[in-house]
């Protein structure tokens, strides 16, 4: 008898014990397949509708594999949202009950999980309706498909204040159960708000007080010592003089005796009034603090310094002494994004219906077409979202790929693409969403990625369709063709350009030379002139746009170019990076011709009107800019509207490998940018391809900067303490067919040929006193080039001196008599 009850008892303790086992392996494995299911539910999402469920070739991206995502998905979207999570946790405290490792009231542990199920749903589901974004985002699935359809009827019934009070009702009653602590904490809470406070009493700091009560009681109230290592609190009312206070700043004689020192009047004038002091000061917190009270002096350019200073004569720990180009303006701080706007409420995230209903017709169009897929997953982006397609062996990828017009028909949707996912087994498929998404330049700005990058010039142009930082170098590319229909964001393209480098770069490091033949769009810069724009010595305005003067300035770059080549030769060196490394290092003389070279990137807004109007004066410049100028830091950026080949020629494209493409009207123009086809399927408003040259164009939404940010960003750079004057190109004066009306006009005289403008010049200036070519320009109405080619004339007769850069020529004739007889001389 019992041995049979032994057995018996032998056999529920096993049963007890699986049953436990297996509850405890259910909780993780739930709790495993739930979280899962919050990362991987996009991919995995195809499994709904898959009727290959079963089949070993489709799988499941959550950890707990097809099963897990079934359960998961089942308790989640289709239960309880968040309050699923309860499920696990009964399925553990009932495996622990079965282990009796602790006695546990099974069911009312199943009463309060169910009731958490029910309270947690309803709560998730009512205050995430509150936000427009998080519900388009989570739709019903973070209360699950009870907590919405409940909260719906309280909704409709009640009104949002109605259901809310039931929401905190529920939520407080669930708590009281969890614990009976509860309402005791609630209860002591008001007691200590609403009852009377007791009498303030005077602290005595006496040693010795007299008490009434026995020494016993004493020793039961006190507080029990602190054992060694132990830190005592200290009452900081009664805490002694500190010991060593006096060895640390020693009391002078004066101060002992009650007398105090008189202080310096500086030193005692730097909060307005005498301070009185009654220690002395040790001598080095004196001298660090009359330091920081000296205004420090504005440092002087670099070059004068170094110019003022002979390297032979300089002591040696002053040369080898690396030098800052930032000390030329050593007060200019960087701008900070809080200039640029957020733009929060532009940002449009797709519903897990809408991904699902796109899911559901793409699956449902291939079929049709009689082409297997084996999985879907899904990237959202802020313009278009990403399906990844694996399609099952044997389809071909040209199948799907000329289905594009087919799937933008079942999808009813604008700029659906099929591209290539390098690295994959997936096709991909770009469907743009319901609502483009405004992805805000500051945001951008703010990444770590830009933020830590050790990029020569950084340009940070949006977000990706994986919502990552699109960024690349500048210098490095090593220029850049931008292009498309119009009013499809190229100036807000060109404006994130300027703006990534105006935020990494130090005025010193980098010039622009803006070319605008619009006059309208690159305007907004002319604020920063003295600090970051490059000009021709005697322009009257930093920003170009009349043509011919655009002309001048690219051959001037030219110039510059061979200029810096000589130096580059001289250094020994190949590029500007080893030039500026050597002249950092003082490694370079200043005095035999060797200066800091900053980055000049040329933008241009509208490269087809400047073809027009100039035609191969302006291409043949660009052209060897482009050939040549990478190594010394001049890099083009071109933009135009009117991709056609006659515009985007051979030569051009041949030396701008990498290129921005936004939409375009046809697949011809598409492939005149990008040499294939793309652009013609992109939404616009800032949507765009670029292409680096090496790899296939990444699609991408520009960072969208608007004009009122862009007069935030220069008027705080204005604001700043710049430079003298824009950064002067060299000056370029043609010889010969430059395009001037009467530049063949010219009158043969002694000393050679002169034009027929000079002795009228010649007496403007004597009568002005002035030797200026842009007053040449204004007075006698001629183009830049001739009265450039008359200064030249004057100082060859001798009427006005040498060149000295921006500053007017001087004048050395200064009696109108003087001048007559000098023409008379000339001309006999």
């Amino acid at each position: 008898m019992a041995s049979g009850r032994e057995s018996e008892g032998g056999v529920k303790d096993t049963l007890r014990v699986a049953g436990g086992l297996f509850l405890a392996l259910f909780a993780v494995f739930t709790t495993v397949s739930l979280v899962s299911y919050l990362f991987t539910w996009i991919q995995d999402q195809s499994l709904n509708t898959d009727p290959n469920f079963m089949n070993v070739s489709v799988s499941a991206s959550n950890w707990g594999g097809k099963l897990g995502y079934a359960l998961a998905h089942f308790l989640f979207a289709g239960l309880f949202g968040f309050g699923a999570f309860a499920v696990p946790v009964f399925s553990g405290i009932a495996a622990v009950a079965c282990f009796r490792v602790r006695r546990v009231k099974v069911g009312r542990v199943l009463l309060l999980c169910l009731f958490g199920c029910i309270v947690v749903s309803l709560s998730f589901s009512y205050f995430c309706s509150f936000s427009p974004a998080y519900a388009a985002a989570f739709g019903q699935g973070t209360g699950g498909s009870y907590g919405y359809y409940v909260n719906e009827w309280l909704v409709s019934m009640l009104g949002a204040a109605g259901a809310g009070c039931i929401v905190i009702f529920v939520l407080a009653v669930w708590g009281m159960c969890l614990s009976s602590r509860v309402t005791g904490l609630i209860s002591a809470f008001f007691d200590r708000v609403f009852a009377p406070r007791p009498e303030k009493r005077s602290v005595k700091t006496d040693v010795d007080v007299k008490t009434d009560f026995d020494s016993t009681e004493v020793e039961e109230s006190l507080p029990e010592q602190p054992e060694a290592g132990d830190t005592e609190e200290l009452d900081i009312s009664v805490i002694p003089d500190l010991p060593g206070e006096n060895e640390m700043f020693p009391v002078s004689e004066a101060s002992e005796a009650g007398e105090s020192e008189p202080m310096d009047e500086q030193a005692g004038s730097v909060a307005g009034e005498p301070v009185e002091v009654p220690f002395s000061v040790p001598e080095n917190v004196i001298a660090e603090g009359e330091a920081e009270m000296i205004p420090p002096e504005k440092p002087a350019p670099a070059f004068e310094v170094l110019q003022s200073e002979d390297p032979d004569t300089m002591p040696e720990a002053k040369w080898r002494e690396r030098y800052d180009p930032r000390l030329s303006l050593s007060r200019y701080r960087l701008p900070s994004t809080e200039l640029l706007d957020e733009y929060k409420g532009m940002k449009y995230v797709p519903s897990r219906d809408e991904l699902e209903r796109n899911n559901r017709q793409i699956v449902q169009a291939l079929q049709s077409y009689k082409i297997a897929i084996t999985k879907v997953s899904a990237k959202v982006g802020p313009t278009v979202t990403l399906f990844e397609v694996v399609p099952a062996p044997g389809v071909k990828v040209s199948q799907i790929k000329s289905r594009e017009e087919d799937l933008a028909r079942a999808l009813a949707a604008v700029g659906v693409r099929v591209v290539f996912i390098p690295g994959s087994n997936a096709i991909g498929i770009e469907v743009a969403n319901a609502k483009p998404s405004t992805v805000s330049m500051r945001s951008v700005l703010e990444d770590p990625k830009f933020r830590d990058t050790k990029m020569d010039l950084p340009i940070a142009m949006g977000r990706t369709i994986s919502n990552e930082t699109m960024m690349f170098d500048l210098a490095k590319m090593p220029h850049l063709l931008v292009a498309g229909a119009t009013g499809q964001g190229k100036s807000v393209g060109l404006n994130a350009i300027i703006t990534s480098l105006l935020y990494k770069k130090h005025p010193s490091e980098l010039k622009f030379v803006l070319v605008d033949p619009k006059k309208v769009e690159l305007s907004l810069y002319s604020p920063i002139e003295n600090h970051y724009l490059a000009k021709l010595p005697d322009a009257e305005e930093a920003i170009i746009t009349e043509t011919d003067t655009v002309v001048y300035t690219l051959k001037s770059l030219c110039k510059l170019m061979d200029r810096r080549y000589d130096l580059l030769k001289a250094a020994k060196v190949r590029n500007i990076k080893e030039y500026n490394e050597k002249f950092l290092s003082r490694q370079l003389n200043p005095l035999k011709g060797h200066d800091f070279m900053p980055y000049i990137v040329v933008i241009i807004d509208e490269f087809a009107d400047l073809l027009m109007t100039a035609g191969r004066d302006v291409e043949e410049p660009i052209t060897r800019l482009a050939q040549l100028a990478r190594a010394i830091g001049i890099h083009l950026v071109i933009a135009t509207q009117r991709p056609t080949t006659n515009i985007i020629t051979g030569t051009i494209k041949a030396n701008f490998p990498a290129r921005i493409a936004f939409k375009v009207m046809t697949g011809i123009d598409s492939k005149t940018i990008l040499d294939q086809t793309g652009a013609n399927r992109l939404i616009g408003r800032g949507d765009m391809l670029i292409s680096t040259g090496s790899t296939d164009p990444v699609r991408v939404q520009c960072a969208f900067v608007d004009t009122p940010e862009v007069a935030k960003l220069t008027e705080f750079v204005q604001s700043q303490v710049g430079f003298g004057t824009a950064y002067l190109l060299p000056e370029y004066h043609p010889e010969g067919d430059d395009g001037s009306p009467s530049s063949g006009a010219a009158m043969k005289v002694k000393g050679g040929e002169r034009d027929e403008l000079f002795d009228e010049a010649a007496r403007l200036i004597v009568r002005e006193q002035t030797g200026s070519t842009s007053l040449l320009q204004r007075k006698m109405e001629i183009g830049f080039a001739r009265a450039g080619r008359l200064m030249d004339q004057l100082h060859e007769a001798g009427i006005v001196g040498p060149s000295e850069g921006s500053k007017a020529r001087q004048v050395r004739v200064t009696e109108p008599d003087a001048l007559e007889r000098i023409l008379e001389e000339l001309h006999s």
